[in-house]
């Protein structure tokens, strides 16, 4: 311990050892090293994030719904109905289990048709990468950015490489299930047509399975709309991480 002797005209005082600043070095050393452990998080995920862009999946998707999917839906009902009717033979009050197998064939169209048309159109339309853009992220970094990309909350300049990226990521694997979700309502029709025929109550629950799933082909088509906005607002702006 250091002892330091001062003169003065009131005479003399002491003054002891100072405060040792460990502990508050070791507060802003734990703040640093949380700092630098995030900051190499988002260089990871910025370096994941270069190069990925989309290229038109909005002209695709919009492609395969309005020239593709309504007509060949169409022409498979139909084939599919004639076929059981000439197959099976019947009265007409069996229309109802000729129709189910003309869905069912359509089903099974849309999701051959579906994948074809994903690798043919899809899949060159975006830039995307092979691996995941927020996987070095926290989950409550993950969470943030697709905030960001729905609009939610405020864009963070510095990162947006990432969340580019990311709605890029985003926006191409909502895309691919645009393409197969129809599969499954086209399978559950049958089975409620089939129920209405006899007079059955379960019928209800395939109606019903029919309603929920079309409630989410209608939360993915909003998903798929917010980041193609995302997109759109965000293009050209710089990111303040290189």
């Amino acid at each position: 311990m250091s002892i330091k002797v001062s003169n003065s005209t009131a005479g003399f005082y002491v003054v002891g050892p100072r405060r040792s600043p460990t502990k508050r070095n070791g507060k802003m050393g734990g703040i640093e090293d949380l700092m630098a452990e995030s900051n190499e998080r988002w260089a990871q995920a910025t370096k994941r994030a270069q190069g990925l862009a989309d290229r038109g999946l909005g002209k695709a998707v919009k492609t395969y719904y309005t020239r593709f999917w309504p007509g060949g839906v169409f022409v498979l009902v139909v084939i599919g109905s004639v076929v059981a009717a000439l197959a099976f033979g019947g009265s007409l009050g069996d229309w109802p289990s000729y129709l189910a197998f003309g869905f069912m064939l359509a089903g099974l169209g849309t999701m051959i048709g579906g994948l074809v048309f994903n690798s043919k159109k899809v899949v060159p339309a975006a830039d995307y990468g092979n691996v995941d853009v927020t996987l070095s992220l926290t989950s409550d970094e993950r969470k943030h950015v697709r905030r960001q990309i729905a609009g939610k909350t405020t864009i963070v300049p510095e990162h947006l490489t990432v969340t580019r990226g990311a709605a890029v990521q985003m926006r191409k694997a909502l895309a691919t299930q645009l393409l197969i979700m129809p599969f499954y309502p086209l399978v559950f029709i049958p089975q409620a047509l089939n129920s209405a025929g006899r007079d059955d109550p379960f019928g209800w629950v395939f109606l019903i399975a029919v309603f929920l799933l079309m409630i989410g082909m209608i939360f993915v088509v909003r998903d798929f709309s917010r980041a193609g906005r995302f997109l759109g607002r965000t293009a050209g702006q710089p990111s303040g991480m290189r």
